[in-house]
């Protein structure tokens, strides 16, 4: 099982304590996949026309900020799945990913060693790249 989910930053009104709460939120829960977007100003929406704007430059300071938190706790889980053997989908011969990974917007397993295409195999993990995991 893995835990994920998706914040948008930046939203109207959106103070610095309730986004110090929001990155309090992600150390403590650690979710295994965690997107970030920055909230954007949609033209006839109810939101576009709320007071307190939030600036371009802080919506990308905090997006900034969660993320890095992220990107912390992703290495980390990575570290702890070494050793670890994990049952994988192959999507190219040396490309595959986990059961917890969504096509093409989560992290991949390089694989060491070709596998069948759309087949399930198990491979011990060796390593980490960024957020791909090594087998």
């Amino acid at each position: 099982m893995a835990l994920r989910t998706t914040f948008i930053v930046g939203f109207p009104g959106e103070s610095e304590e309730a986004f110090a709460a929001l990155l309090e939120f992600i150390e403590a829960t650690r979710f295994e996949r965690l997107g970030v977007f920055k909230y954007s100003q949609e033209e006839g929406s109810r939101a576009a026309k709320m007071p307190k704007q939030i600036s371009a430059k802080t919506k990308a300071e905090r997006f900034r900020r969660a993320m890095t938190v992220q990107q912390r706790i992703a290495r980390e889980i990575a570290a702890e799945n070494v050793g670890r053997d994990l049952r994988l989908l192959v999507e190219q011969p040396l490309i595959a990913r986990s059961e917890a990974d969504a096509p093409d917007v989560d992290a991949r397993v390089i694989l060491s060693e070709p596998a069948p295409v759309g087949e399930f195999v198990t491979r011990r993990i060796t390593g980490s790249r960024g957020y791909d995991l090594l087998a």
